[in-house]
């Protein structure tokens, strides 16, 4: 994180804290100081790590087709494994598909009223976890995973950036092929990782830097102006639908910022101190 922190700052002007781990670091300042924490906040806080252990278990979508979850007792096995995911960014979480607004929403709890827009020195907040975060759309009832979601914190998914833009047709149809074919999964996983390698974010990629960074400015654009994404495929700040589309506007030779969002965060550099 510390390039990215060094790409923002040179980007946009605005002075750039890489801090502990996001949860950690709340609940650690909540307890030296809790004014400014809600009821919610308190008691996460208060009872932290079980008791967000147990809201994250709450914001699970095991069926994606289903926009209420079924209710259900945390299971023991369950509650351990959020626990381990808090400590590691979520990286033990990895396959289980989350509520994204409402896990936003337990992260606004956490930190709650400071460092926001009334402060003094108001801040963007991003967080990046390795957890799945989706949101229900209305259009083909169903969830959808997401990259990023904006707002405070925004939080930005690094399995999202590998799972939620489409993948290139010839992974699909190799995935097909595999199940007909009876082939190990993984077997056709790591070939079709290997050959289609440049043209999808993989787990792991050293791409990955030049990714987040993309998507740290896309949360700070949010941050000042309300709105986040870039019509131009080219462009930093496009959100893209595709793999192919990702990759090509942040890391290939074509990416940069259009001139809309270059004057953007020109206008940032002139006039943050």
């Amino acid at each position: 994180m510390a390039e990215v922190a060094c790409a923002i700052e040179e980007i946009t002007g605005l002075g750039a804290e890489v801090r502990p781990e996001f949860v950690s670091f709340w609940v650690d300042r909540g307890r030296a100081d809790p004014a400014g924490l809600s009821e919610v906040g308190r008691r996460l806080v208060e009872g932290y790590p079980h008791a967000l252990a147990a809201a994250l278990v709450a914001a699970r979508v095991p069926d994606p087709m289903r926009r209420p979850q079924p209710e259900h007792q945390p299971a023991p096995v369950e509650l351990a494994a959020e626990r381990r995911g808090l400590g590691t960014h979520g990286r033990t979480s990895v396959g289980i598909l989350y509520d994204g607004a409402r896990v936003q929403w337990l992260m606004a709890e956490i930190m709650g009223d400071r460092e926001g827009p009334g402060d003094a020195a108001p801040a963007v907040h991003v967080v990046t976890t390795a957890r799945l975060l989706g949101t229900w759309a209305e259009a083909d009832s169903r969830w959808h995973a997401h990259t990023i979601l904006c707002g405070e914190p925004a939080i930005i998914s690094t399995s999202g950036l590998v799972q939620a833009p489409a993948r290139p047709k010839e992974y699909y149809q190799g995935q097909a092929l595999a199940t007909t074919r009876l082939v190990p999964r993984e077997v056709v996983e790591a070939e079709l990782q290997q050959r289609l390698a440049d043209r999808m974010l993989l787990p792991g990629d050293p791409r990955m830097t030049q990714v987040v960074t993309g998507y740290v400015l896309q949360a700070t654009a949010f941050w000042a102006t309300g709105s986040a994404f870039c019509p131009t495929t080219t462009c930093r700040l496009y959100n893209a639908r595709r793999q192919e589309e990702l990759l090509r506007a942040q890391s290939s030779e074509q990416a940069r910022l259009c001139p809309d969002h270059e004057a953007l965060f020109a206008d940032m550099r002139r006039t943050r101190p």
